[in-house]
């Protein structure tokens, strides 16, 4: 029975984060070691989710085209790049045009069978619309959507909160405040005034995310009593709650 949860993590803007919440969110829900955890990386033309993670992976989604229409849990399965026990991750194609030949029918059919495999699936998307980020947006149980105490940011979430509100149930959504600092000029009321929606989780900024990243090791992975990773433990346990639902209304940090 396909049980397992869909997270989507996407933001309005490149540079956000959204690829070091969705490693580390990926590490924390695997951490006990009880759960099977995929982390499919849904950038088709800059995705560098196996590149944050150190893995040199042989297959990617390119390889799933020739099963479009057939593909089958043994299939998928082999498509995967392991990182951890239990924690296996679906690279984004590397070479130049592959992304043109991956249609948004395949990523549906792909995230279709997923839940069968695993506990948890977090897809990270590309910070632009498209019919592949909607197809993962449409199959989520939660969307994460990450943005940074900037204006432009802000703003740019704001009008896409007012889109997605449209489409989906706004119960589903937790917004992460990623690189929060105050030093950065913009006081939380005022991000409170920009975005009109609650906040579930503060990321502190801080060097040490860099850092990990140029080591190819995600930050909860190595230092889980770091206040990024005890932030994103926060987030993992809330979203791996027995229902799946909390309430977005009290915002953290």
């Amino acid at each position: 029975m396909a049980d397992g949860r869909i997270i989507t993590v996407f933001a309005t803007k490149g540079g956000c984060g959204k690829t070091t919440v969705a490693s580390n969110l990926v590490v924390t829900l695997c951490a006990r070691g009880t759960r099977r955890v995929c982390l499919v990386d849904l950038d088709l033309e800059h995705g560098d989710d196996a590149c944050v993670l150190g893995l040199g992976a042989e297959r990617s989604l390119r390889d799933a085209v020739e099963w479009a229409g057939e593909l089958t849990p043994d299939r998928v399965a082999s498509l995967m790049t392991p990182f951890r026990p239990n924690l296996d991750c679906l690279p984004a194609p590397s070479g130049p045009g592959d992304a043109a030949h991956i249609p948004h029918t395949l990523v549906e059919e792909l995230l279709s069978l997923l839940p069968a495999l695993y506990d948890f699936i977090v897809v990270d998307t590309p910070a632009h619309f498209s019919r592949v980020v909607l197809a993962a947006l449409d199959a989520a149980d939660d969307q994460v959507l990450v943005t940074t105490p900037e204006r432009p940011a802000l703003r740019n979430l704001r009008r896409t909160l007012d889109a997605l509100d449209l489409l989906y149930d706004a119960s589903t959504r937790s917004v992460v405040l990623n690189k929060s600092d105050p030093q950065a000029g913009l006081a939380r009321a005022d991000v409170d005034r920009l975005l009109r929606t609650p906040i579930a989780m503060c990321l502190p900024n801080c060097n040490d995310v860099p850092a990990s990243i140029n080591r190819a090791e995600p930050l909860a992975f190595a230092y889980p009593n770091h206040p990024v990773s005890q932030a994103i433990r926060q987030l993992a346990e809330v979203l791996a709650s027995s229902d799946g639902r909390y309430s977005r209304g009290t915002p953290s940090g």
